[in-house]
């Protein structure tokens, strides 16, 4: 396995449709790996927080699905004490399903990304010819902005056909959402892909779970995999190909991140002695029973032919069992019945 995609989420409707853009996300970033012949090089790792109700058993993901996504469930009542007063601590969960994750690079992205076809393409390319300009692939911090997918049309909740047609026939005229906007570094972006090699995951213990909040996550990781590696603007080699189904409305209220009706607090930026590795030996949950399993394809526009099917064989059957007292009944019942009726005066 080449790249382990890793996202976090809940069954939840935070900001209006978010089972759909989870879903579209994952079952297009599928269908570009296999458009790509990535498919078999690729595994999606989703850390499902706290949901009642688990991820795995209300999406309808693409046959695709099948064996590549897999899903780390931690329970309600982990939740409840792993994220203290935090609404949702991306940094853990993100960290669960890097910990679990089998790909040579892991790479983080957001749940409502969709990541193209170029991307895989010229990834595999990279891997397998290693440009000579100073750039070593397994040794490197790499970061991507993401395009963003105009509110006007996410919103819409469309179909999976819709959607893909309107990415690949308008991609190129979305806004790259890049912090050297700004006149920051590029890592201050908001993340279209940061990927890495498993062994800098392991070594640097993941992100650091004291930043239970919102954002600086990415920021706090370059700095500190820039002590011992190199930080590559990786849209410079793989392009922008990474598109964020925007679900913020207008720029008040991207400012506040999530609106006023359910405001997050926000991750203090530490910009000096940060250590290399942070946490302990435990990072990413795993002295915690998490379930970890694979998607099962289910083909849900046949779900409802079959479970007729399965009411009439049931009757049926029934029927069957009971045939001698349903033929008793109506040999005792039908001619009192005939005598009734004929009792009545047509209309």
């Amino acid at each position: 396995m080449l790249v382990s995609l890793i996202l976090c989420s809940r069954n939840d409707s935070y900001m209006g449709n978010s089972r759909w853009r989870l879903q579209t996300s994952i079952n297009l970033t599928l269908l570009n790996a296999k458009n790509a012949n990535f498919l078999n090089e690729l595994e999606i790792v989703v850390s499902d927080w706290g949901s009642e109700i688990p991820l795995r058993d209300v999406l309808q993901l693409v046959p695709e699905a099948e064996g590549r996504v897999k899903f780390v469930h931690t329970s309600e009542d982990i939740a409840i004490i792993e994220q203290k007063d935090s609404k949702f601590p991306e940094v853990i969960a993100l960290n669960a399903a890097a910990r679990r994750a089998s790909g040579a690079y892991i790479g983080r992205i957001d749940n409502d990304t969709v990541v193209g076809e170029k991307f895989f393409q010229k990834f595999a390319k990279l891997h397998q010819n290693n440009p000579a300009d100073g750039i070593v692939l397994n040794d490197s911090f790499l970061f991507v902005e993401r395009r963003s997918v105009p509110y006007r049309i996410s919103r819409l909740s469309l179909p999976l056909s819709q959607i893909k047609w309107f990415i690949k026939t308008f991609s190129k005229f979305f806004k790259v959402e890049s912090a050297t906007d700004w006149g920051k570094e590029f890592w201050h972006s908001p993340v279209g892909i940061m990927i890495f090699h498993r062994d800098i995951w392991h070594a640097t213990n993941g992100y650091d779970e004291r930043l239970i909040y919102w954002g600086w996550m990415e920021g706090d990781l370059a700095l500190r995999l820039g002590q011992h590696h190199k930080v590559v603007e990786f849209s410079n080699y793989v392009g922008h190909d990474l598109y964020h189904l925007e679900h913020y409305s207008n720029l008040v209220e991207y400012k506040d991140r999530n609106g006023a009706a359910t405001p997050r607090k926000k991750n203090e930026p530490k910009y000096e002695n940060l250590n290399y590795r942070e946490n302990s030996a435990s990072w990413g949950l795993n002295d915690h029973p998490l379930s970890f399993d694979s998607y099962s394809f289910v083909d849900q526009n046949n779900k409802k032919e079959k479970t007729l099917i399965g009411i009439v064989l049931l009757c049926s059957g029934v029927a069957l069992l009971l045939k001698d007292k349903i033929s008793e009944f109506f040999y005792k019942v039908a001619p009192s019945f005939r005598i009734f009726l004929g009792k009545i005066n047509p209309f």
